[in-house]
């Protein structure tokens, strides 16, 4: 994937709005939890716990599983896997070169058949994320597809992770205008969603989070790509 300035798709404010509406209720449902939860009170120290937990919420503890001949067992996994992603958050160096050194680790800790290691870079990433290095672009299948066909690209495009990352920041550059008039919309629309009123000052700060409009893109580009799997219909 290559990056380009090539004008987006932009003209479906509404489903950006439904994007937005969409990953609030996530973000108080689930990725709040995570986000609270994953570093132990705050530490450097990763809950491993709650590691196994969040890889299976986001669909990558498939990678994790206890094959034969592995001397690890499942908890142990974990556990590895936490020391590791506690290594890489706290490691220098450009996001990119922490992503690709955590999938080598977790490949030490679950080998994979993928010749790829994709499911692997895929959990690096949301891992990564969760930790609270909110620079990393989270790689999932859907959003690959997605970014394809907003720059008009039939067919399956090949991962390469810092293509991916900048095809998504151009992408999403393309995009923020849209994107900050549902922000704007947003806490006019907390009244529909899940979150408690005792919980909206909460929302409404992070709302205006960086990460939070980062979060709200991928929640539109995996909106599209699950149509582009032919999973759901089309938005486009």
């Amino acid at each position: 994937m290559k990056s380009t300035k090539a004008k987006a798709n932009v003209g479906m404010p509404w489903l950006l709005k439904h994007s937005a509406l969409s990953y609030a209720n996530q973000w108080f449902m689930t990725d709040r939890k995570y986000m609270k939860e994953l570093r132990k009170k705050g530490s450097q120290e990763i809950d491993a716990p709650v590691l196994g937990d969040l890889a299976a919420k986001y669909m990558v503890a498939r990678g994790f599983k206890t094959e034969k001949g592995n001397p690890l067992s499942n908890s142990q996994r974990w556990v590895r896997a936490a020391e590791h992603l506690a290594a890489a958050a706290q490691s220098a160096g450009k996001t990119e070169v922490k992503v690709h050194a955590l999938a080598i680790e977790l490949g030490k800790v679950a080998p994979v058949k993928s010749k790829t290691g994709t499911n692997l870079l895929s959990a690096a990433t949301k891992f990564l994320w969760f930790a609270g290095e909110h620079e990393v672009r989270i790689l999932d299948k859907r959003a690959v597809d997605a970014l394809g066909r907003l720059r008009g690209v039939r067919g399956k495009l090949g991962v390469d992770y810092e293509q991916y990352a900048a095809v998504w920041k151009d992408q999403l550059d393309l995009h923020k205008g849209v994107l900050g008039e549902a922000l704007v919309d947003l806490p006019r629309q907390l009244a529909w969603s899940c979150i408690p009123s005792d919980v909206h000052a909460e929302a409404k700060a992070v709302f205006k989070e960086p990460w939070f409009t980062d979060r709200i893109f991928d929640k539109y580009l995996w909106t599209l790509g699950v149509g582009a799997d032919g999973g759901a219909t089309s938005f486009v």
